[in-house]
């Protein structure tokens, strides 16, 4: 009984997107955390939370409605009106602060800000292409162009996390390496994360044509080769991270390099599973895991 109420739990979190949103949120606070930004744009942080949960419930809302079934879509279905309310709360909240911060996001001294505009338009399409084809030549958003799928993905989470507040927010104000530093170190460990949902997903990729590292390569290949490639690349990343944000502190190199360890197993002992809810939860919760870290490791400095 117990544990038919915790799945109920977990598949509500998680296929309701709300554990995604959270995921967004968390590193989004460890970016503000970690560069100190002031807390004039905290705002930004519910702002990306409504954002995720829009573009995934919109996303999922579109699968629902193919003739595709798994555990996700069968939920998804049966809880629509419950999708069209998150859907329909996150657009409203999402223009209530766009509205009321229209002056920090489109002006910048008195001027109106045309690159903030020209972020504000193709960030969004891109994390929308990301599953809905944006011309009408072109039937297949990028989640179905092979490698795109990876790329897309971990470019949109890495952008929208690290780079987008403060160049939007406060141009000018953060050293260009260090966010060019943690913006690779946030992307090679979202596109860690993606792998192995491209594994997961390798039967339904191949099945819909859509090329990805674990279709090429093959499931086998792709955890072989993969986890010694992802425990290099966050290694020297985090190693980056630690050098130029001068984080020298045993609890600092903890906090860094105890979620590498922890995707590098994530690959060691993968299990595809159907249950999609627990694979989520386990693998996109590595987002929570890392982001929680890092701040724990920050606020104690501080203390």
């Amino acid at each position: 009984m117990v544990l038919q109420r915790l799945k109920k739990i977990t598949a509500f979190l998680v296929y309701s997107n709300l554990f995604i949103a959270v995921c967004a949120l968390a590193l989004t606070v460890e970016t503000f955390v970690l560069l100190q930004l002031p807390q004039s744009v905290n705002w930004y942080a519910p702002l990306l939370f409504c954002c995720t949960l829009f573009v995934y419930c919109l996303h999922y809302w579109a699968k629902s409605k193919k003739d595709k079934t798994d555990s996700r879509l069968e939920w998804c279905r049966k809880n629509k009106m419950l999708l069209l309310v998150f859907l329909s709360a996150s657009a409203l909240i999402i223009s209530a602060i766009v509205i009321y911060h229209r002056n920090d996001i489109f002006y910048r001294d008195g001027v109106f800000n045309y690159k903030n505009l020209a972020l504000f338009i193709l960030i969004p399409l891109l994390a929308l292409g990301y599953s809905h084809p944006l011309t009408p030549w072109n039937k297949k958003g990028l989640r179905q162009v092979g490698w795109l799928k990876l790329v897309s993905l971990s470019f949109t989470w890495g952008f929208t996390t690290t780079l987008l507040p403060v160049w939007m927010l406060l141009p000018g104000n953060m050293n260009s390496f260090q966010l060019a530093i943690l913006f690779l170190h946030r992307f090679f460990f979202i596109a860690s994360l993606c792998v192995l949902f491209n594994i997961n997903d390798h039967e339904e990729d191949k099945k819909d044509g859509v090329r990805t590292i674990a279709v090429s390569a093959g499931p086998e290949k792709s955890l072989r080769y993969g986890k010694w490639f992802t425990l290099f690349i966050n290694s020297v990343m985090a190693v980056l991270l630690l050098c130029y944000f001068k984080l020298n502190q045993p609890v600092f190199f903890i906090a860094l390099l105890l979620p590498v360890v922890l995707v590098f197993w994530l690959y060691h002992r993968f299990m595809a599973s159907k249950e999609e809810a627990l694979f989520v939860l386990q693998h996109d919760g590595m987002m929570i895991v890392k982001a929680l870290l890092l701040i724990f490791a920050l606020l104690t400095r501080s203390l």
